[in-house]
Order: structure tokens, then C-alpha cells, then sequence
């Protein structure tokens, strides 16, 4: 939730080094790790990066070089004692949003929508409420590209008669208060300060709407297209908007300020930051988006993926807003927006995709370079202020980053 975009997008255009080709990932669940660069490596970045004890835990996953590994420490507070691994279960908070895009990928390739389909076209109610009037700009409507590259001219969060970020009910839990319905009429009733297309302003409202008007377009519940075109498509047992028993069993509980917070309920907000998953899914995740697709999305012979599958992906990471051509990019600097991911350049101008995101009590942060053929995620429930999940993964960057320059940053 909390944007570091200026710090993230420095720190990832340093990211150029092309790691080994990776064919299929298999993860790594060894104890046996002496003599191993690569665990080693994880497991020192973790190692200097996890919570102090009673504050938390650190689960960090990588790919590279054909395999994959988690490497988990601290208290993860799991209901069944569990300790901190890649089962462990995260809200992993704006790390949702790309989830969002890559099913608006699937509805495009489908043919059922345009990124380019004014808003009004697709939602006509949220929830119970009837949008009336769909916010536009002096009568430039707001298209479905400009909600998922936060471009529409959106504020992060809505401001309603019940709801205001400014008068919370309960600071530990701000969203619980926001329906799907006070949502449509917020929205209704707002016209965005500038024209869609030519300022980026992060905007978690954004990508809740953008939800509800895949939903529309599709007939389905948001819920029902997630699993649909993501979590059943490549495996991803873990990854949910509603957690089953068993799997609170084995969720980490939020560490916020030396003390234990709730999870975050946000019932209008679920495409934008309603996620919890593991590492173990996260790996199973950045697999697909590097193009070796897990379970019944998998290619011939269990190798790549599925042309249909490759599509969408394809298309959820294809750049459509560049900061460098809008009007005011702020945060976004020199960076790009593609279908909910963040885009930053490598040395030799290809695209790294990533995302970082916070709730009361979690931070996690996932990155990845298809054409250099390595991924990492960070999973945290210590405090989120701290920003371990990104800072754990920037500093892994560094040392596998190569060029003398990047190794000298303090």
C-alpha cells in the first residue's frame, strides 16, 4: 500500500545482469544447503533483514538457474506453530494488482473488452448502487487502461460520508468501513481533476473500479475470475481473497509497532490489495510469468505454457504507459505501467516487473527480469513501515548485480 515507487524504480534500473537460462522450476526444499552459492546468498540477505525476535518474520523465495528456493526466519506467529516457510501464509497487499491486470489481460485476449473501452461501457452498478454518472473530464471518459496504470485521474483512497481517511473508525483495520456500495456512490458523484492519460497518481480506488468492471464484463464475480484465469489456471493453491481454516491455521500473524494488529478487511478493495498467498505459491506465480507455466496451464509436454496462457501473460506485462511520454509522471519518474505492473528498465533496456505493497501488519515485494530469467519474492509480517520485504530484495539485487558501480552503492 505505501508507495516507495522513486526508491523502488532507482534501485530496479540498476538490475542488468542475465542470469543462467531456467527451463522448469523446481522447488528447492532441501535442508542441505552448505556449499550452495545460492541458498547461501538468500540465506545471509535474509539472515541480515529479519524481524528481532517477537517482532515478526522474513520468507524470502528466488528462481534462477533452472530451480527455486525459500529461505524463511523469525517468529511467523502461525496458529498451528508452524514456523516461517514457504506455506506460510501473507496478506501480500498490493501484490493483488497485478492479478487484477493479468485478468483484464485474459478478458482482453478473449475479446470481451479493450483496453481502450471507456468505463461506462462495462459497470453500471457496484454492488446494490447504480453508477449514475461515471467520472470523466470536461467529457473525456475514463478508459480501462487508465484504471489499471493508475493514469484515470483517481485519488489512492475515496472520501464518503461514512467513509474518510482522515476520521477512521478503527486505524487498525481503516477499510473495514468502506462498502462495495459506498464505493458506487463516491464514485458517481467524483470528476477527476485532470484529463485520463496524462498524470500517474497511485490509486488503490482505481484498481478496486477497474475490478468491479472486469466483473461486469465478464458476469462473474471477482472472486470467480481470479480463479478462473489465475489461481486454479497455474496451481496456486494459496492464493485467496478468503483464507479456508486450514489455511488460518498457517497464516502469519501482522506485527505492526512491537505489537500484534489485525488484518486489514477491505470488502470494496479486494482487486486492489485483498490478496494472502505464500511463498511457495509466489514462486509458482513469477514461474508462469517467466514463461514456465505450473499445473493444467503448462505446455506440450509439461514444458513452457499454453498458448492461451502465454497470451495473457504476454499481455499483462506489455508496457501502456511510459513515464517518460506523460504530462506529469510523478512518482513514476522514468518508469512504466503495464497491466498493473510496475516497469523498470535493466542496463540493456529490457523490462523488470515488479510490485511492492503493505497492509497494518505485512509488506511483501516481488520482482522479475524474463529476459534475464530470474525472479524473487519477500514476505513479511513485521512492521511495515520498516519495508524489510523490499529492502530484503534490493539488497539480494546488489549482490548478484555484477557491474562494479552497483557494488559500491553503501
Amino acid at each position: 500500500m505505501r508507495r516507495r515507487l522513486l526508491l523502488c524504480v532507482l534501485s530496479l534500473l540498476l538490475w542488468s545482469v542475465p542470469f543462467g537460462p531456467t527451463g522448469a522450476i523446481g522447488l528447492d526444499q532441501s535442508e542441505d544447503r552448505a556449499g550452495d552459492p545460492l541458498a547461501e546468498l538468500v540465506t545471509r540477505a535474509v539472515e541480515e533483514r529479519r524481524p528481532p525476535a517477537g517482532a515478526g518474520s522474513l520468507v524470502v523465495g528466488v528462481i534462477r538457474d533452472g530451480r527455486s528456493l525459500v529461505v524463511g526466519r523469525g517468529d511467523a506467529g502461525r496458529a498451528d506453530g508452524g514456523p516461517a516457510d514457504g506455506r506460510t501464509l501473507f496478506q501480500i497487499a498490493s501484490l493483488t494488482k497485478p492479478f487484477t491486470g493479468t485478468i483484464m489481460a485474459e478478458l482482453v485476449r478473449e475479446g470481451r473488452l479493450s483496453p481502450d473501452d471507456p468505463l461506462e461501457r462495462h459497470l453500471r452498478r457496484v454492488g446494490p448502487v447504480q453508477v449514475a454518472h461515471p467520472p470523466d473530464h470536461d467529457g473525456l471518459s475514463v478508459r480501462l487502461r487508465d484504471l489499471a496504470t493508475h493514469t484515470a485521474g483517481l485519488p489512492s483512497v475515496p472520501e464518503t460520508p461514512r467513509f474518510s481517511w482522515n476520521r477512521l473508525e478503527d486505524p487498525r483495520n481503516p477499510y473495514k468501513r468502506l462498502s462495495r456500495a459506498e464505493l458506487g456512490l463516491w464514485l458517481s458523484g467524483y470528476r477527476p481533476p485532470v484529463p485520463p492519460g496524462v498524470r500517474f497518481s497511485y490509486s488503490n480506488a482505481g484498481m478496486a473500479v477497474l475490478g468491479e468492471a472486469l466483473s461486469a464484463a465478464a458476469g462473474q464475480s471477482f472472486d470467480a475470475l481470479l480463479k478462473r484465469v489465475v489461481t486454479d489456471r497455474f496451481g496456486l493453491r494459496d492464493t485467496t481473497l478468503q483464507p479456508t481454516a486450514e489455511q488460518r491455521a498457517r497464516k502469519a500473524a501482522g506485527h505492526a509497532r512491537g505489537r500484534i494488529v489485525p488484518d486489514w478487511e477491505a470488502p470494496a478493495m479486494l482487486p486492489a490489495f485483498g490478496l494472502y498467498s505464500s511463498a511457495d505459491d509466489m514462486l509458482r506465480w513469477l514461474s508462469a510469468n517467466l514463461g514456465d507455466c505450473p499445473s493444467r496451464a503448462a505446455g506440450p509436454a509439461g514444458q513452457g505454457c499454453t498458448s492461451a496462457a502465454s497470451g495473457t501473460l504476454a499481455l499483462a506485462q506489455t508496457v501502456q504507459v511510459d513515464g517518460r511520454t506523460l504530462t506529469d509522471a510523478g512518482s513514476l519518474g522514468a518508469g512504466a505501467m503495464a497491466l498493473g505492473w510496475f516497469v523498470a528498465w535493466a542496463g540493456d533496456g529490457t523490462p523488470i516487473h515488479w510490485h511492492s505493497g503493505s497492509t497494518g501488519g505485512f509488506n511483501a515485494y516481488i520482482a522479475f527480469s524474463k529476459a534475464h530469467r530470474w525472479g524473487v519474492v519477500a514476505l513479511t509480517n513485521s512492521d511495515p513501515d520498516q519495508v524489510t520485504a523490499d529492502r530484503v530484495v534490493i539488497d539480494l539485487v546488489r549482490h548478484l548485480e555484477t557491474r562494479p558501480e552497483v557494488a559500491s552503492l553503501p
